[in-house]
């Protein structure tokens, strides 16, 4: 899992820079915030919350009150944390109402009530005395100086006590603003149990979470809603957690939380309940009961709507309906990708339901699960310590290696074809082991050629398989190859000037599409993009598409070849794959980061994006990150299996049709459009386009990593091992389909 991202300093660093106004002459002053914070202990007046080299603590798991606090116009802060922090060890004596701190060349004494402190004998005076209260020592602020010979910074309620603290109260400004952000704590709970306003139940949106989830890779899978039901308890849908290996929690106030696991679940139900790693202190909802509700009743909503974080809706309960054998509340408040598992409210602040789906182009039909099934199967857990709240075996809900998860089939769709008795392999003459390292492979549509791009020279290499040699070699590129395509008879080849990061926003990004002859593989043309180019797509009258791999909701943008113009843009999901379908009217794209995923089409006129819009599905499919069209133009394909249609007409586009086996990859020859391919791990299936019967099955030596057709040539690029060779090869598998 991303445990880096808990640290809020590494957030600040990707966000201060919005907050920042920089002067033109200021670049070289800009603060490296790991290396400023680097050690530091950072706290806040009145807030449990705290960072210690550069990570999120709580100061007190126990006791949420162990807050800094004033005292005779001193700051007091909590001992035993600090002393502990810093590597000591803080022993307290009941008897003699002494604290004993012993570090590594320092052993510090002080006494309840007194104004000295003993540093390796030698007493100090405090400004005021050491005082337990809220069930811990404290001491005045400056004590630490004296006491641990450590530089304290004071601004504003922002304490920093490092070795040498650098921060000017005047010219950091902005960077003390974004720490008592992130440090603040949470607003006092509006609740009485009596009907609020509206502005007094959207304080309650400081107990809304999203869930973020992540594959064995520990590459983010989607995300969706939680909220607090416990301290460090946070009720979600099912479907959020599920085919995901671990997750992380983000608050409104950005502070990261590890997830330790799920607690409990209830699929039928779509509810999941998760435990964070440290106790929060995030506070929890109140918990009502959905038994009361009626037609016409006023509720609120709060979630994570295509991932603008914490938006409030209201509406209406519009109608009790049946998900199978499990009753389920429809309302008028949106529910969109994102929103899913966020807290249903009525107008006293009462949680009465997990919200989980809505149907788009279908009118206003939004879902919400009643609140008391969770009540039903929950019933047990708030009376057991944090600490003790086991969790479940998580492969379990990881995601499945070889067989589709779970997606439902319509009755009326036909059962996958059989696959032959005896498939046949590769035969090892047709491997070409590669003595490189690829990611990435391009085939030319007339010449026995492909492309390949090599991770470790971060160069393009063409590689003749039928006369088994490279051809030509590329210079090296200053930065990672992304993608590359060939179009028009040219080399497309992406490239981002940094690693994609959900937090690096517009005016952040930047990157490089650079053309390249496909015969000698030198530079014939490049450009620059305001955007970290993600995936990329080219058509017959040579406009570029290009999709951004970072900032969240960002862009996918449309370029002249000739001119380098921008000539388009519309919204996209960050890190997206795109697929041009075969009249090049229209683009299909699936996102990777949210949760449910979903698929969507961009309609596209002379390069200009004249529409798009996402399928009508929230969750009723287990959408994967693998997309294709068939040759034929008729059909969208999803690695679960899924068949969609790919049509013109709104009303009929991307709806579901059809299954096939899972796959991870899919490819097809628009020159030969009465069949294509799929592959997983190393199987080859082979379908007919118009039957959608599986017609051949092949087994390939190796792992696939990508797969194509041309010329009535099935490629595979694969991973393969080499007898009496530890580590394996790189390789491509030819079969000639003729």
């Amino acid at each position: 899992m991303h445990h880096m991202r808990k640290i809020s300093i590494i957030l600040i660093a990707a966000l201060i820079l919005v907050l920042i106004p920089i002067s033109v002459n200021a670049e070289d002053d800009q603060p490296d915030f790991a290396a400023l914070f680097e050690g530091a202990i950072i706290l806040y007046l009145g807030s449990p919350n705290a960072v210690d080299d550069l990570s999120d603590r709580m100061i007190d798991e126990d006791n949420f009150n162990v807050t800094p606090f004033a005292y005779k116009s001193r700051t007091l802060v909590p001992i035993r944390f600090i002393g502990e922090s810093l590597g000591a060890n803080v022993n307290w004596n009941d008897k003699t109402s002494t604290v004993t701190i012993q570090g590594k060349s320092r052993l510090i004494k002080m006494k309840l009530g007194s104004t000295q402190m003993s540093v390796n004998g030698t007493v100090k005076k405090l400004d005021v005395p050491a005082q337990f209260t809220k069930g811990r020592l404290f001491v005045p602020l400056r004590a630490i100086s004296e006491a641990f010979g450590k530089q304290v910074f004071y601004d504003r309620g922002v304490i920093v006590i490092n070795d040498s603290v650098t921060l000017n109260p005047v010219k950091d400004r902005n960077i003390i603003d974004y720490l008592i952000f992130t440090l603040k704590p949470y607003h006092k709970d509006p609740y009485n149990g009596r009907t609020l306003t509206t502005e007094q139940l959207a304080v309650m949106d400081q107990s809304v979470v999203l869930l973020e989830s992540f594959d064995r890779n520990g590459l983010s899978t989607g995300f969706g809603s939680a909220f607090a039901v416990g301290y460090g308890l946070f009720l979600t849908n099912y479907h959020v957690v599920n085919d995901a290996s671990s997750y992380q929690i983000v608050t409104q106030q950005d502070r990261y939380y590890g997830v330790e696991g799920i607690v409990a679940v209830d699929p039928e139900a779509d509810l999941a309940l998760v435990k964070t790693a440290m106790r929060t202190n995030v506070p929890p909802l109140h918990i009502g009961s959905s038994k009361s509700l009626a037609k016409g009743q006023s509720i609120m909503t709060i979630g994570n709507p295509e991932g603008y974080q914490n938006t409030i809706s209201t509406g209406i309960i519009s109608g009790f309906r049946q998900n199978g054998a499990s009753p389920i509340i429809q309302i008028t408040a949106p529910i969109t990708h994102g929103s899913s598992g966020g807290p249903l409210l009525n107008m006293k602040g009462e949680v009465v339901g997990v919200t989980s789906m809505g149907v788009e182009d279908s009118g206003n039909l939004n879902f919400a699960t009643p609140i008391d099934l969770f009540k039903k199967w929950n019933a047990g857990n708030g009376s057991i310590p944090f600490a003790n709240i086991a969790v479940l075996d998580q492969s379990q809900f990881e995601e499945p290696d070889n067989e589709d998860g779970s997606s439902p089939d319509p009755s009326e769709s036909p059962a996958p074809s059989p696959a032959p008795e005896s498939p046949s392999t590769l035969p090892s003459k047709n491997v070409h082991v590669l003595n490189r390292i690829v990611s990435e492979a391009e085939l030319d549509p007339v010449k026995p050629i492909v492309y390949l791009s090599d991770d470790t020279q971060s160069q393009i290499v063409a590689y003749n398989y039928e006369e088994e040699k490279e051809v030509s070699v590329s210079s090296r590129f200053d930065k990672p190859i992304r993608k590359m395509t060939y179009a028009n008879g040219e080399l497309f080849v992406i490239l981002s000037d940094a690693e994609f990061s959900s937090f690096r926003f517009d005016g952040d990004q930047g990157g490089t599409i650079a053309v390249l002859d496909p015969i000698t593989l030198k530079l014939k043309d490049q450009w620059r993009t305001r955007v970290d180019p993600y995936d990329l797509a080219v058509d017959k009258s040579n406009h570029v598409y290009i999709a951004s791999g970072s900032g969240q909701w960002t862009f996918i943008l449309s370029f002249d070849r000739a001119t380098h113009e921008e000539i388009s843009s519309r919204s996209i999901r960050n890190a997206s794959y795109i697929t041009l379908h075969p009249f090049e009217d229209k683009i299909y794209t699936v996102d990777t980061d949210s949760s449910p995923r979903d698929i969507q089409v961009y309609k596209i006129e002379n390069g200009l994006f004249t529409d798009s819009y996402d399928s009508p599905y929230h969750g009723d499919y287990s959408f994967t990150t693998s997309i294709g069209i068939t040759p034929d133009g008729k059909y969208l394909l999803n690695g679960f299996g899924g068949i969609f249609t790919a049509t013109n007409q709104k009303t009929t586009n991307m709806k579901y049709f059809s299954k096939i086996d899972p796959f991870d990859f899919m490819a097809g020859d628009p020159a030969h459009p009465e069949t294509f391919f799929t592959s997983r791990q190393s199987t080859v299936h082979q379908y007919d386009s118009e039957s959608l019967n599986k017609t051949r099955t092949i087994n390939t030596n190796g792992t696939i990593i990508q797969i194509a057709v041309v010329n009535h040539r099935f490629i595979a690029l694969t991973k393969v091992s080499i007898p009496g060779v530890s580590a394996p090869k790189y390789a491509l598998e030819v079969l000639d389909l003729n």
